[in-house]
């Protein structure tokens, strides 16, 4: 996946690749990818954004709620071990 960087405000550790398309229709649409470091977390589907902008503010809160989640949980995981 390559595209423009794009600052996504992810936490330290975070990354988000994403491959962006104009369609035919004039609409974006793409996926994303989320990795932890190295390793791939989570991928998703973007699907028809009106606008480049709108698709970029998509992908972002999409990353912010995954990468919550993933912290939220991974965080009452290791509670419920202690």
């Amino acid at each position: 996946m390559t595209q423009d960087p794009v600052d996504f405000n992810l936490p330290e550790g975070w990354t988000c690749r994403l491959d962006l398309k104009k369609t035919l229709e004039g609409t974006y649409a793409g996926e994303a990818e989320l990795r932890q470091g190295r390793v791939q977390r989570c991928v998703f589907v973007l699907t028809q954004q009106p606008s480049r902008e709108a698709a970029l503010e998509r992908v972002r809160s999409r990353a912010r709620y995954f990468v919550d989640e993933w912290t939220t949980r991974r965080r009452r995981g290791s509670d419920s071990q202690a």
